[in-house]
């Protein structure tokens, strides 16, 4: 009995002695830590969960301690209220261009071009081209693009069918007039549009609408408060929007869906529709082409679009910036860009998508995707203001609501959202 306990006292030693040296090789108590919000969407977590664990298994000395933005009535609020309570992260994901100018103003986040091996790694990853353009706010890169999303035309394919079309439309009198054969007045309409007032939403109706109709000419100009939503383009989408309401070929209610639920034959969707419509409408058959053009867009001109996009910010108070800025250039590479198609069906924010062979597979599987590729060179950026909230508002309550419900004409909706945008942008908040 004595000799047994021994050999038991002997083995438990061993074995604690044996965790111990575990332990000590893979111990991260006095590793680093990095605090790291991203967008909370089922695509993205399945993307990120497997990023970090793939960094904190290879860097114990610093660990990544990651977590979606927390919920809230929109992410940027809730990263504001972070910022004052002094509960936000190091590093955050999700970010648009006018809220990280924003940011930028309130002196809260790093100027990334200031920091070592920025310029390396933005040639690395292709974006040279892209940051120049549509990334510095008052001389300063503050944001680490990830992905774009160029938005496109959607058609129900098994309507277009039904009606025999053949050709589909590429200016606005050639839809309107497939939009008279399409509708089925109280049970089918034609162009699925959010008539709600929520400020992001004209990012995807009106805004694209008119990027396209003006060649991918900016519908703002920051630096001399300038608007241009009473330009010719501006006023060709308001009256084409003013036709689509006063015919009823658009609801003056929010459909959940309704597109990919055959209540509309047509609707404006970005890459990130794709995947969520294969898992939930599998047998939905739809086919997408170029956004619509004015009747006047030179036959010759590639056509436009807007191109959403987001990407990561460095907080002014994190304690391990150093270590921070390590895992965001990590975080851009080749394969991770690839893995991030794979799991969110949305576009890094690169110019060499159709060119990188590491991506050539990829897009031979998804063709759907390929389309939007080919609509990163021809993408408007999102307007870099960081009261992009109040005059989206402004925008709202001058043209689009009066537009849904015909309170104003479109050549009066346009001037009167113009104006008024032009003088909030002199005068400021």
């Amino acid at each position: 009995m004595r000799n047994q306990r021994k050999i038991f006292v002997a083995v438990l030693s061993a074995l604690v002695v044996a965790n111990m040296s575990c332990s000590s090789s893979n111990d991260t108590s006095n590793a680093a830590k990095i605090v790291y919000w991203t967008a909370p969407s089922v695509e993205v977590t399945e993307f990120e969960r497997e990023i970090v664990a793939e960094w904190n298994s290879t860097h114990p000395d610093i660990q990544i301690d990651w977590k979606t933005i927390p919920a809230g009535r929109s992410s940027e609020e809730v990263i504001l209220t972070a910022i004052a309570t002094k509960t936000g992260p190091d590093i955050c994901s999700n970010i648009f261009g006018g809220f990280a100018a924003q940011l930028a103003d309130a002196k809260v986040i790093v100027a990334l071009d200031t920091l070592p091996g920025f310029r390396e790694i933005v040639e690395k990853r292709k974006m040279t081209n892209i940051i120049n353009k549509n990334w510095f706010y008052k001389g300063h890169v503050y944001v680490l693009p990830v992905y774009i999303n160029p938005t496109m035309m959607w058609y129900n394919k098994k309507i277009l069918n039904e009606l025999g079309v053949s050709k589909l439309p590429k200016t606005y009198s050639e839809f309107l007039k497939l939009a008279e054969k399409a509708l089925i007045p109280e049970k089918r309409y034609v162009l699925l549009t959010d008539p709600t007032s929520r400020w992001f939403r004209r990012w995807f109706d009106y805004i694209t609408m008119y990027c396209a109709a003006a060649g991918g000419a900016p519908y703002l100009d920051i630096e001399n408060n300038n608007a241009y939503f009473d330009s010719e383009a501006g006023i060709a989408v308001t009256e084409f929007y003013y036709q689509i309401f006063k015919n009823g070929y658009a609801s003056r209610f929010e459909y959940i869906d309704g597109f990919k639920k055959g209540k509309f034959l047509a609707a404006i969707k970005g890459t990130g529709e794709i995947v969520r419509t294969k898992k939930m409408y599998p047998d939905l058959e739809y086919v997408i082409t170029p956004m619509l053009i004015p009747d006047f867009y030179p036959d010759d001109q590639p056509v436009y679009t807007l191109g959403e996009s987001k990407g990561m910010v460095l907080y002014s108070n994190s304690k391990n910036k150093k270590q921070a800025w390590e895992f965001m250039k990590w975080f851009l590479s080749d394969k991770h860009d690839l893995l991030w198609m794979q799991k969110t069906n949305l576009l890094p924010t690169r110019e060499d998508l159709l060119t990188n062979s590491i991506f050539k597979e990829y897009f031979e599987e998804n063709p759907k995707l390929k389309l939007y590729a080919n609509m990163v060179n021809y993408s408007a950026p999102l307007a870099l203001t960081p009261h992009t909230v109040e005059i989206q508002m402004i925008l709202n309550r001058e043209l689009w609501q009066p537009i849904i419900f015909g309170k104003k004409n479109p050549l009066e909706a346009a001037r009167d959202a113009n104006k008024t945008i032009e003088k909030f942008m002199k005068s400021g908040p």
